[in-house]
């Protein structure tokens, strides 16, 4: 019933805006034809000049690339369905984290990972991360990903293309960096350019950026440097949370008139302050209808030595969690669960979330590419690809989480691309053949098995204490260990081939396979990693493979379909595999997608879009267990872009969908005392656990948990809609705004009457003056102060929820030379 009821009241207006924007297209169309008809002679460069003068936000793609999928392929020619978001619409917009991207592309709502914007939800799964065509080391969570430096966003539902390498479906984020080559047509800079940029706002934010182009032409040779370098130092709507970064990008590319390319960059990442917060424990429905959050601490516990925090030796025997699947047997005495002082209600702010000062996360990344590229006589290519990206990161979250990971990867790329035309037949191909190979190795520590994580131990009204604050290993002397201590590293070698076939330009046709042979080894060394002893090595092959098949019809409508067989790594937060994966050989997981959709582009490419429909499934791996669960995923998503005048566009980007686990959720997970009818106050100085999320049902007799489970900690419909306009050139510059609106279902923790959080509505602006050499540009963000939540997305899904954050706005002012 929830997701009818959303559906059926989210769809009209996803209709009112598509007749809208067809409305106002086919109006504008013979405005249209007459504005080319008067820019050049040719009309295919009339064309690409009247909508490059239309497309102010910088929304459209701009050229062809080869990057994404693997061959020249505009994307609204391409069976797949993507979005493009270039550094103008992210600026037109407010894009500054990963998680903004809802606003304009569909499927991508994030459910948040501890507060720390670090990987993007697809198609509601957590997706990977790649850069410049290459997949990035894990970051859930880890560390805020940036996105300051890149000139482009590119956001993939489905598989990985082949030349990617092996992946799962569902998605992946691509962060193209910014280079001196101004375009394909225009080539590189012809002078020194750049900006500096400064960004105040709210809460103590302070950003400063610098960027530079400097052409490196000479002789026959054409090309160009540009540097990025980024620092932050601010405080956060969240208090206690002062994220600071630095952040240095530097890409070097050149072309000699032979047909040769040279290219490559690093990009260095050094953070630390953001933080990892659960946000608010305590959760109860009253406490999100009406704001009363349920005070008291428990004196079963002490601080013996006086150090501030709990030792080892001072945590009660077998920890503080219970389980209900021992009926009683495994439940943490009362002395030390119960509320025994302070207890009542106050009224919570949101700004007032689960943090310490013993909280710390400390991170530095380094990414080097490098890509050799010639372009043969014939028009065919072949292209040598290096890439390098390394993570060290240590943490604590003073519940008790500490982490240290430290890892670094190495690819290798090489792929021939080329054309052919089929004899006696009316089918133009195009071809791109490669291989890869890739090496991955990392550490992982972690200690979370010892049974100290209560997260509702803590009074948030009080803030922290010595009581409800514990020790990690990176305190000497509080008798902590690494419960997991886990090295793996893993090889994939793998082929692949990618076919392009166009059919009397009328059909498309694309087929892609990639064989992939793997071997890993690990091992783990923890106190308490309940694993198999010793090292684990082992090998295994697979073959992935999808085909795609799209009618081009002379009226722009550009109907398609495709199905996707995948095969990848299951790994863990460091990108490591568990030893007992090895052993077994299941760390290769299985997955496939069937997508039907329509691109739209008509009126000469005033108004595009794309509607999809799919059904796929994915395996997600349970962070405590390891374990591997299946999931199915269906959805129906809506982008349209309408370039209504040279001064106004629209954009709408909406989504339905449904997450289920199949079968069972094998997944350890906490749950609140209400879910058994507890009283809180007798549970919140411990945690309730169980061991495996399908035993619930049993327990609490909810029948539905026993089959399929969906994960209502996404919302079933996402929507929103963008205007944006840009005022004709005064004599002293330009002025410009855009307003958004989005819409976010109805979420809830999983378990059986389960806390739920309202659907909402977010309201952000922002405007820009653009004048001599200097732009000015002011955004607010959640205007209007809605209130709002998200759930967490994993094992605490149901005991903590992040509030949103409140109104908060941004200035930048940028100078350019």
């Amino acid at each position: 019933m929830r997701r009818e009821r959303l559906l059926y009241s989210t769809l009209p207006v996803a209709m009112i805006a598509i007749s809208v924007m067809a409305a106002a297209g086919k109006a504008r169309a013979q405005e249209a034809e007459a504005e080319a008809e008067a820019v050049a002679v040719d009309s295919s460069v009339a064309e690409m000049v009247v909508i490059s003068e239309r497309d102010r936000a910088g929304l459209l793609e701009k050229q062809p690339s080869d990057l994404l999928f693997g061959l020249e392929k505009p994307l609204l020619e391409t069976p797949r369905s993507a979005t493009f978001v270039s550094d103008d619409a992210l600026e037109a917009y407010g894009v500054t984290t990963i998680d903004d991207l809802t606003a304009v592309s569909p499927g991508t709502f994030t459910a948040s990972y501890y507060g720390v914007p670090g990987a993007l939800n697809v198609r509601g799964l957590l997706a990977e991360t790649y850069f410049h065509g290459f997949k990035r080391i894990e970051n859930r969570g880890t560390y805020q990903t940036p996105i300051g430096a890149t000139s482009r966003v590119d956001i993939l539902r489905g598989p990985p293309t082949a030349n990617f390498g092996p992946g799962k479906v569902g998605g992946l984020l691509n962060l193209e960096p910014k280079t001196a080559k101004i375009s394909e047509e225009a080539g590189y800079l012809t002078e020194t350019t750049g900006q500096i940029s400064a960004t105040v706002g709210s809460y103590e934010k302070k950003n400063t950026a610098v960027e530079a182009g400097i052409p490196l032409n000479f002789g026959t040779t054409a090309g160009g440097l540009f540097f990025y370098g980024e620092l932050e130092d601010s405080d956060s709507y969240y208090r206690g949370i002062s994220p600071e970064h630095g952040l240095i990008q530097s890409t070097l590319q050149f072309e000699t008139i032979d047909g040769w390319t040279l290219g490559g960059g690093l990009m260095y990442y050094q953070s630390k302050g953001y933080l990892q917060t659960p946000g608010w424990n305590r959760v109860t429905q009253d406490l999100i209808d009406n704001g009363n959050y349920i005070t008291g601490s428990n004196s079963g516990l002490a601080d013996g030595n006086g150090n501030g925090y709990l030792d080892a030796g001072e945590l009660p025997p077998g920890g503080l969690t219970s389980y209900p699947q021992c009926f009683g047997g495994c439940d943490v005495p009362l002395g030390f669960r119960q509320l025994d002082s302070g207890t009542g209600t106050v009224q919570l702010d949101g700004r007032t979330v689960y943090v310490s000062d013993k909280d710390f996360s400390d991170t530095e990344t380094l990414t080097l590419f490098g890509d050799l590229i010639h372009d043969l006589d014939d028009g065919s290519q072949i292209k040598f690809q290096l890439f390098y990206d390394s993570l060290d990161n240590e943490r604590f979250v003073s519940y008790g989480f500490p982490a240290d990971y430290n890892a670094w990867t190495a690819e290798t790329r090489l792929s021939y691309s080329f054309d052919a035309k089929i004899p006696d037949m009316p089918v133009d191909a195009a071809f791109n053949v490669g291989a890869s190979n890739r090496f991955y190795k990392a550490e992982k520590k972690e200690s979370f098995n010892y049974g100290g994580i209560a997260l509702d131990r803590r009074d948030l009204s009080e803030g922290p204490t010595p009581t409800d604050t514990l020790g990690s290993p990176f305190d000497a002397g509080s008798g902590y260990t690494w419960d997991i201590d886990n090295k793996s590293e893993w090889n994939n070698t793998g082929i692949f081939a990618m076919a392009d076939l166009d059919v009397d330009d009328a059909v498309t046709v694309m087929l892609t396979g990639r064989y992939d042979w793997y071997s890993a080894e690990s091992e783990d060394r923890g106190a308490l990693c309940f694993c198999n002893p010793g090292p684990a090595e082992n090998s295994d092959a697979a073959f992935t493979y999808s085909t795609m098949l799209m009618y081009n019809s002379p009226i722009g409508i550009r109907p398609y379909i495709s199905y996707a067989e995948t095969t990848a790594i299951e790994f863990g937060q460091a990108g490591d595999i568990a030893p007992g994966a090895v052993f077994d050989k299941s760390f290769l997981s299985d997955g496939d997608l069937v997508e039907a959709g329509v691109k739209l582009d008509m009126f000469d490419g005033v108004l595009t879009g794309a509607l999809a429909v799919y059904r796929q499934h994915r395996t997600i791996l349970d962070p405590v267990g390891g374990g591997v669960d299946e999931t199915e995923g269906k959805g129906v998503e809506l982008e349209m872009r309408y370039l209504a005048t040279e001064n106004l566009s629209f954009t709408f980007a909406g989504n339905v969908q449904e997450t289920k686990f199949l079968d069972s959720y094998d997944a350890f997970y906490y749950v609140t005392p209400q879910t058994f009818g507890y009283d809180p106050a007798d549970w919140y100085g411990g945690a309730v656990a169980a061991y495996a999320f399908s035993d619930l049902a049993g327990i609490t007799g909810n029948n539905y948990y026993a089959g399929e489970i969906e994960d209502t900690r996404i919302p079933n419909v996402v929507t929103s809609l963008f205007a944006s306009y840009t005022s004709d050139p005064f004599d002293w510059g330009t002025l410009g705004t855009t307003w958004g609106v989005q819409y976010v279902g109805e979420t809830s923790g999983l378990a059986h009457n389960a806390v739920k959080y309202p659907d909402y509505v977010l309201v952000q602006a922002s405007a820009f003056a653009d004048f001599n050499d200097w732009r000015v540009q002011l955004n607010i963000d959640n205007l209007l102060d809605e209130q709002f939540y998200t759930p967490l997305q994993d094992l605490y899904g149901d005991v903590a929820v992040l509030p949103g954050k409140g109104r908060e706005w941004r200035v930048t002012a940028t100078y350019r030379f």
